[in-house]
Parts: C-alpha cells; sequence; structure tokens
C-alpha cells in the first residue's frame, strides 16, 4: 500500500498538531494517577496502624500492675529441666500431669 506524499503530509501535520494536546492529557492523567495513589496508599496504612494497635491492644496485659511479677511453675524446681532435650521434657511434663490430675 502505498501512501500518496499528500495523505502523508497531512498525518504529519495532524500528529504535529495534535501533539500539545495528547502531551498535555498524559501528564495530567500521569498527575492524577500519581495522587490516587498516594491516596491510596494512606489509607492502606491506616488500615495497618489500626489493626496492630487492636493486636498489641488484645495482647497487653489486663492489670499492668501484676505484669512484672511472673509465678514460679509449681511442682518444679527452677532450672532443673534446663538442660534436658525438649523431647524429655514434654515427656516428663505430661507423666507429671497424668499422675497428678488437676482438682
Amino acid at each position: 500500500m502505498t501512501v500518496s506524499f499528500r495523505v502523508g503530509r497531512y498525518l504529519v501535520a495532524l500528529l504535529w498538531h495534535a501533539f500539545p494536546y495528547l502531551f498535555i492529557g498524559f501528564a495530567v492523567g500521569s498527575i492524577f494517577s500519581t495522587l490516587q495513589v498516594v491516596k491510596v496508599m494512606e489509607s492502606v496504612d491506616d488500615y495497618f496502624y489500626q489493626a496492630i494497635a487492636k493486636v498489641v491492644h488484645q495482647c497487653a496485659p489486663s492489670d499492668p500492675a501484676n505484669a512484672a511479677d511472673a509465678e514460679q511453675v509449681k511442682g518444679r524446681a527452677p532450672g532443673s529441666s534446663d538442660h534436658a532435650s525438649p523431647i524429655r521434657r514434654t515427656e516428663a511434663r505430661a507423666e507429671r500431669t497424668l499422675e497428678r490430675p488437676p482438682p
């Protein structure tokens, strides 16, 4: 398909005259889409912060005065099973539980 010189000139002139409007439209569209992405990211950040705040609030001790007082596990001397393997500690705990059921 051959294009005559006149049609080619017309298409180049049309493109030349439409280019500023295309460029302005592209620039404005890019600005608006960037602003929209920023707004969405801010809202996602707010939702994430609220979710983390809820988790922290739920995990906080109910009585801060008793939070520092740690209770010793009953029926075991401190540090008695620190050197045993985790499997043996679990077996020993299970045996103690079976020997003395809770009241």
